[in-house]
């Protein structure tokens, strides 16, 4: 049996070989700074996705432009209502036939007759359509737009030229993303030149031609507009009449042309005399005219003709004219004067007679 020495001096060897062998092991390990962070490694790592471009938007293009046109040292253009419903109409047309269209119009219109004919009061020689330009392009991002419109003369001169005053753009996403600007120059009096009066008044020949509702007959000139009042439902109707446009229509009801295509079903702006087209619902009516009646009515007084009279001064004696006629209307009643006479020589006579009875 060991005695209790030897079992001392055996744990003594076993605890000094453990706490060399954990000296041992733990030189073995790296050396970590006690300030260290340790964090364990992610199971995967998670990739950051592309970020997606941002489209344009119509007053991204427009700002892009107007600072090219500052750089250049040239006036910023002013945003226009035409401007921005024409580049609108040009961007869903685009966008609906995937860039079929381009620069075309319904019924072989310009740029110049449409802005024309939607109010814009276009300068410059419009026998060659005025001053005015239209760009168009397939685009992500501002940029792009830009970057493509630089690269050659025409669309550079859209965004460039001196000869404008007004802008306008627009995007319409279906397969791509289109992109139109229009820019143009406006009269300094904001009134049509002269000129665009006879193109006015061509452009409605032009539609109904187009449109197949051709019947011989080239008009030449339009009907004035006369205002349907609101019928007791509220509705508004209006036939139209030879030579009038939705633009002419919508100006004179003071509603916008969209509207009174919305209302009526119109896939474009051709309007054919004889259509009954419904212009506002739930419109004002009138108010009604009372007719007022005069109880008692003003008598008119006739005034009397005075006739001329002649007076003859005493002491005065008549001309030869004046006796030719005292001749003459003592003729004219000659025979007045002579039953005068008769008259008093009975009554004479009777007086003398009955003197000589009382004697």
């Amino acid at each position: 049996m060991a005695s209790c020495a030897t079992i001392k001096f055996r744990m003594k060897n076993h605890f000094q070989t453990l706490i060399l062998s954990s000296a041992l092991f733990a030189l073995t390990l790296p050396f970590t700074s006690p300030h260290a962070r340790i964090s364990s490694p992610p199971l995967f790592q998670e990739t950051s996705p592309t970020p997606e471009p941002i489209p344009p938007t119509p007053a991204d293009v427009i700002n892009a432009v107007n600072n090219l046109r500052l750089t250049n040292g040239l006036n910023a253009l002013t945003v226009h209502p035409v401007l921005m419903e024409v580049a609108a109409r040009q961007a869903n047309a685009l966008a609906a036939s995937e860039g079929a269209v381009g620069h075309e119009r319904p019924c072989g219109m310009t740029l110049g007759q449409q802005l024309l004919s939607m109010g814009f009061p276009l300068w410059g020689d419009l026998s060659q359509d005025g001053y005015r330009s239209e760009n168009w392009t397939m685009a992500s991002t501002t940029e792009e737009v830009i970057s493509s419109w630089l690269g050659d003369e025409p669309h550079t001169n859209t965004m460039l030229s001196p000869n404008r005053s007004d802008i306008g753009a627009a995007v319409a996403v279906s397969d791509q993303i289109y992109v139109v600007l229009e820019t143009a120059l406006k009269t300094n009096s904001g009134q049509h030149q002269s000129p665009a009066y006879d193109i006015l008044t061509g452009i409605p020949m032009t539609q109904t031609i187009c449109a197949g509702y051709f019947d011989g007959s080239i008009p030449q000139y339009s009907i004035p507009i006369a205002v349907s009042a609101a019928r007791p439902d509220g509705d508004v109707v209006h036939e139209v009449k030879y030579g009038q446009t939705l633009w002419s229509l919508a100006d004179q009801y003071h509603v916008s042309v969209e509207e009174i295509k919305r209302l009526n079903g119109l896939i474009d702006d051709t309007i054919v005399p004889g259509w009954k087209l419904l212009i506002q619902k739930a419109a004002t009516q009138p108010a009604p005219v009372t007719p007022t009646f005069i109880s008692n009515p003003p008598t008119q007084t006739a005034t009397p003709f005075s006739f001329p009279r002649w007076t003859a001064t005493p002491s005065s004696t008549p001309t030869p004219d004046e006796a030719v006629v005292l001749v003459e209307a003592l003729g004219q009643n000659k025979i007045v004067v002579a039953a005068l006479i008769i008259s008093f020589a009975v009554l004479v006579a009777s007086v003398v007679g009955l003197g000589r009875k009382k004697e």
